[in-house]
């Protein structure tokens, strides 16, 4: 079976500021990464602020050209293909952001914001139809019905990110970017949420790429990691190779600033697998 995304040699350079008679380096952000997601599991790309794991998101969807390197989304470029094509393959290809309160459209309600992309790609026979289904919606995150003619300012930040999940999956896409999803929540919330993201991708059969630079997570989350340290991959293996053997030094300090109140645990608090119920 093929991947559902493969990334080939990414590099992305940013051309340097500098003044009228300077000419200064471009700044390279990402050097030669390539990996690959299958169907149904997640890969966790993990590093610190200013590794290059957001700018490798971003080219994923297809927001960035990359300088150089291919990224084949169910084996098609999502950097040569067409407009017209590029809109069908983002129906299977959405994102949910670090930030749920920036994340919403503050003048839309939830019905407004969960029946915007259906209507964009044609789900729905009727207005009735993708108002029943943004109920289907609502309920698959944990919603109640009611909150349809609510604005997000009336929510908290997990019931905004529940909003914003719930967005992602009205237009049935194959693939998901999840990006810091949880950072912004209190840590209680954090569980839910990603308790929730797990029981939506058994369900649906969703394919993640987990961007985060909390290896406490990870764990949970992830089938595969790939750590990321100045715009390389440094490591990469299964989550019991990186978790129980980790070759690359950065990889173990990742592993200690992990908090924890034993300081021979590092593996995520059971409550998060307690919390769903």
């Amino acid at each position: 079976m093929s991947p559902v995304l493969k990334v080939e040699n990414l590099r992305k350079e940013f051309r340097a500021r500098g003044g009228l008679l300077k000419s200064s380096p471009p700044h390279v952000a990402v050097h030669d990464v390539s990996f690959e997601v299958e169907q149904g599991q997640t890969l966790a790309l993990v590093g610190e602020s200013g590794s290059g794991k957001s700018t490798v998101a971003l080219m994923a969807l297809g927001l960035l050209q990359p300088t150089s390197g291919r990224v084949l989304f169910q084996g098609r470029s999502l950097i040569s293909i067409r407009w017209r094509e590029r809109l069908a393959l983002r129906r299977n290809i959405q994102v949910v952001f670090q930030d749920p309160y920036g994340s919403l459209n503050a003048r839309m309600t939830v019905r407004e914001t969960l029946t915007e992309g259906m209507i964009i790609h044609g789900i729905g026979a009727s207005a009735t139809d993708r108002d029943a289904r943004a109920r289907e919606l609502l309920a698959d995150v944990n919603m109640p019905a009611e909150a349809l003619d609510r604005y997000p300012h009336e929510f908290s930040g997990g019931q905004r990110q529940r909003v914003a999940i719930a967005r992602a999956l009205s237009v049935e896409p194959t693939f998901m970017v999840l990006d810091e999803p949880t950072s912004a929540l209190d840590v209680s919330v954090q569980s839910q949420v990603l308790n929730l993201l797990r029981k939506l991708q058994r369900e649906h059969g969703l394919s993640f790429l987990f961007i985060t630079h909390n290896l406490a997570v990870v764990e949970y989350m992830a089938d595969f990691v790939c750590v990321m340290k100045e715009g390389r991959i440094v490591e990469r293996g299964n989550v019991e190779k990186i978790f129980d053997a980790p070759a690359h030094e950065y990889t173990r300090r990742l592993l200690r600033s992990i908090p924890s109140t034993d300081p021979d645990a590092r593996r995520l608090d059971s409550r998060i697998a307690r919390s769903w119920s």
